[in-house]
């Protein structure tokens, strides 16, 4: 792909991050509290947001298909980018039509398709800036990505608090979907070859370092550390509208708050990581977010829910920043698009599992329970982190080796 105007580059991906971030904040903090106000019992929402994870469950393939198809002759990126964006566009606009509560079925699979659409175009952004970006600059193109996304959940978060209160949230899918035009301003004028350079073609052997023990040791670690941290971020919205009554104002200053909470975690997170040690930071990660579980479920009021939002944030980023530098670590350089993609998998299918089942179960044994048991689990993240450096012990050496 032709190199682009540094600024060009750095701005389009900034707004593609951008209008993830716009659809994420819907789906973090909204959709079980929208739900939930229009009787929809917790095992159908549990159900519905574990399917709503599948696509990036899929992202590995989405990846793959990229990497080998230019579609239509093309490119191998852009045109992906375009559809996932109109597929959006088109998603949300349409479900703001739709009432859950006598359409539950189109809601679920207008939702799904949305998505997927989301999907589609964060795994083929990944790969082009993976193509265009100089290796010099990876630091800096991750940090506007990271950084636009965290930006449209805090803003629209309040935003989507306002409006869901005052209109409802039909004017909240509308934002959401005029928001998909945005980045096709810069990706409809960015270039790329219809053929791949030679250079960044798989190489099918290098997948054989799947079946090593450091990969299956890790992949255990990214389910069951997704499981406990998902599971307990995606219930707190749900909890604050449940038993407290949260009016949408006040989950979009929850929203906005951990948002900013996360930026702080992920930012310090990173430095802490390069002076502790990835087995260091990933068990004081793990204390925090247990610690966090607890408090979370131990609160007796609203506000110090909100009090608690920044300090999960910041919980909640340092331990993403510590899996993400591990998996960074473990990953092979020949297939590293594809093996990364595969981590990130893995992580989702424990989101996926956590977010379903900690919902489902608070219809049965309530809130508090459910954030205790979350907090006693991450005893299993602890065990697979003391293995994965026990079978993995280079990992260290690896950091310190790259910082010399």
């Amino acid at each position: 792909m032709r190199t682009e105007n540094r600024r060009f580059r750095l701005s389009m991906f900034a707004m593609v991050y951008f209008v993830q971030g716009i659809a994420l904040a819907y789906f973090r903090n909204f959709q079980k509290p929208y739900l939930d106000s229009k009787g929809i019992d917790a095992d159908a929402i549990g159900l519905l947001t574990s399917i709503l994870l599948l696509p990036f469950v899929l992202k590995i393939f989405i990846g793959m298909l990229s990497d080998r198809i230019s579609l239509f002759g093309h490119g191998h990126r852009k045109p992906y980018i375009i559809m996932g964006l109109l597929l959006a566009l088109l998603s949300f606009g349409v479900v703001s039509l739709v009432d859950p509560q006598s359409s539950f079925l189109l809601f679920s699979v207008l939702i799904v398709a949305g998505s997927f659409s989301v999907t589609l175009f964060d795994s083929t952004t990944d790969g082009m800036a993976i193509d265009i970006t100089p290796k010099q600059e990876h630091g800096t193109v991750q940090g506007v990505m990271v950084g636009g996304r965290a930006l449209g959940a805090i803003i629209l978060s309040l935003v989507f608090g306002s409006l869901a209160q005052s209109h409802g949230y039909r004017p909240v899918f509308l934002i959401i979907a005029l928001g998909m035009l945005i980045p096709l301003f810069w990706v409809f004028r960015s270039k790329e070859p219809a053929v791949q350079d030679e250079s960044q073609a798989f190489d099918w052997a290098a997948f054989k370092v799947l079946y090593q023990k450091r990969f299956v040791v890790f992949a255990l670690f990214a389910i069951i550390y997704s499981v406990v941290s998902f599971g307990v971020d995606g219930l707190i919205t749900y909890f604050m509208s449940n038993q407290f009554q949260a009016p949408e104002t006040l989950i979009g200053s929850y929203g906005a708050l951990r948002g900013i909470g996360a930026v702080l975690g992920a930012i310090g997170g990173g430095i802490l990581v390069d002076r502790l040690g990835r087995r260091r930071s990933a068990i004081w990660a793990i204390l925090l977010i247990s610690v966090g579980a607890v408090l979370i479920g131990l609160s007796p009021a609203l506000n110090v829910l909100l009090t608690l939002s920044v300090i999960w944030g910041i919980a909640w980023g340092f331990q993403e920043t510590v899996f993400f530098a591990l998996a960074m670590d473990l990953t092979d350089s020949r297939i590293a698009a594809s093996m990364f993609a595969i981590m990130m998998a893995f992580s989702n299918i424990g989101t996926a599992i956590g977010e379903g089942v900690a919902t489902g179960l608070t219809d049965n044994i309530g809130f508090r329970p459910v954030f205790l048991i979350l907090a006693v689990l991450n005893i299993l993240t602890f065990l697979t982190v003391v293995w994965l450096f026990k079978v993995a012990p280079d990992i260290e050496r690896i950091r310190k080796k790259s910082s010399t």
